[in-house]
């Protein structure tokens, strides 16, 4: 069946529909989602996901092609768009999400192309193929990348010819996207061009590549990651620990004890926990380790089940609100909306005047030890040194607490615009993000939407985010804790 015909029996089908009598349930959900409250929102895409229809998909289409807020009471819209998209994304009848499908080759606004291709990245079903090529020739870059993405996770083989045109494009997400695509289409013939990719320009672009060899070619992936331990780039340093962490041979744990030795401290930070997990032992020290598997190497054998927690032989580092520093590249993101001025239950002062005084402390006590950065963000993002982190000196440290205390006050938080703009920085490899609650406006502003691109883009960076919330709501707390996990960070509230 054409395309063409596809889409005219499509609409055929929603219009004869619409004649019949509307659905209770259906008018209910329209009702929902034209109200003010959050909450009636996601009560009307449930019901939607509960119809699994294609009117019900018609219906969270429209809410999800709104950009402008509405005003009058309602949250910015992206709280709206959020939810339904992941109404979308657990729709499962075929004729249903076939709509989502039409939208990709249909919607004028490119963002609503880009978001419907990457819920049929979700589904992976092959019958949407057609629809991920219709993506793949997309003017809008956004589009392009999701749907190489989307490619990849349903092995779209009619995808190979323009996915091996875009291993050259100048974007380096894309043609990572495209080559990590092709891989998962068939593995054994696109082999030479991982290889190659492992060695492309962009260190990102090695990070998120040495990652998907891991998944494509178990069996050959742990002597390419234990290579890149001499990458000149941290990334894929980072990842190749992670890797190996994943190989229960004698080799991999070899290749581990190296890593310990790595220039950046949250590289051999990794390459340690990994080492627990594999082997349980507890060992913090790197002259520990080697000493033991010197000693242990011949007749270890790997351990079932998972490592307890606890132990350790080196001395504990610096802490911000309780998160340990392993880190020597590190940026720290403070909230200036108008929430921080409110007082903070579990100490004296404001919220900000307590952000400040944590800050203080941590910067006295690492200064000769940190390459820093400090961002302070509402409606818009702020940031203490505008391309690379600074040495913490006495007199950088004056200065980053100076431009904290002079940041521009705002009314709500767009974490997400945080988050991209800090994760995105290649010097850095930890974050702490310090908010008085959930994000409020941006691009994304749902966990199940900041998450689902924090961990898209963190293929390319392996940033660690570790959150502090201040607030007594646990709403609030479980909306960072779900950002900070995603990362593998920790999270820590006060209320």
């Amino acid at each position: 069946m054409s395309h063409f015909l596809l889409v005219f029996l499509l609409f055929v089908g929603l219009a004869q529909a619409q004649k019949a009598a509307p659905s209770p349930e259906l008018e209910e959900a329209r009702s929902k989602f034209g109200r003010t409250e959050e909450q009636e929102c996601r009560e009307g895409a449930e019901i939607c996901v509960r119809l699994n229809n294609l009117a019900a998909v018609e219906l969270m289409l429209e809410v999800l092609r709104m950009w402008e807020d509405r005003g009058g009471g309602y949250l910015p819209q992206a709280h709206y768009r959020d939810v339904v998209w992941d109404g979308l994304r657990r729709i499962t009848d075929p004729y249903a999400r076939r709509r989502v499908a039409v939208e990709v080759d249909e919607a004028k606004l490119a963002w609503v192309r880009q978001w419907c291709v990457e819920v049929l990245g979700e589904y992976r079903d092959a019958a949407f193929g057609e629809h991920v090529l219709s993506a793949l020739r997309d003017k809008d870059l956004g589009t392009r990348r999701a749907a190489a993405r989307a490619a990849g996770k349903i092995k779209v083989p009619d995808a190979v010819k323009l996915l091996t045109a875009m291993l050259g494009d100048k974007d380096e997400i894309l043609r990572a996207n495209a080559l990590e695509a092709l891989c998962r289409i068939d593995a054994p013939a696109h082999q030479a061009a991982l290889l190659k990719g492992l060695k492309d320009k962009d260190g990102g672009v090695r990070c998120a590549l040495l990652a998907a060899a891991a998944e494509c070619y178990p069996a050959a992936h742990e002597a390419w990651s234990s290579a890149a331990l001499s990458d000149t780039d941290w990334r894929p340093r980072m990842q190749a620990v992670d890797n190996l962490g994943g190989v229960r041979t004698k080799t991999a744990v070899d290749a581990l004890i190296r890593a310990l030795a790595d220039a950046r401290p949250a590289v051999a930070a990794r390459a340690v926990k990994r080492l627990q997990e594999l082997t349980h032992q507890k060992h913090r020290q790197r002259a520990a380790w080697e000493a033991w598997w010197r000693d242990n190497r011949e007749s270890f054998v790997f351990p079932e089940g998972a490592a307890g927690a606890g132990g350790g032989d080196e001395p504990r580092s610096v802490a911000y609100h309780g998160v340990q520093i392993a880190s020597d590249h590190a940026a720290f993101m403070i909230d200036a909306s108008a929430a921080m001025q409110g007082r903070l239950k579990s100490g004296d002062g404001t919220k900000a005047q307590a952000a400040y005084k944590e800050l203080a402390a941590v910067l006295e006590r690492l200064e000769g030890q940190l390459k820093f950065n400090v961002f302070t963000y509402a409606e818009e993002v702020e940031s203490f040194e505008p391309h690379t982190p600074a040495d913490l000196t006495a007199k950088t440290r004056k200065r980053a607490l100076e431009f904290v205390e002079k940041a521009r006050r705002g009314q709500r938080k767009d974490i997400w615009k945080l988050l991209e703009q800090v994760v995105s920085n290649p010097d850095l490899d930890t974050a702490f993000l310090l908010s008085s609650g959930e994000p409020d406006i941006g691009t994304y502003v749902h966990w199940n939407r900041v998450t689902w691109h924090l961990a898209e883009l963190n293929r390319f960076h392996k940033v660690v985010v570790h959150t502090i919330v201040y607030s007594d709501s646990a709403w609030y707390r479980e909306q960072l804790e779900k950002i900070s996990a995603v990362t593998g960070g920790e999270h820590r509230g006060f209320e």
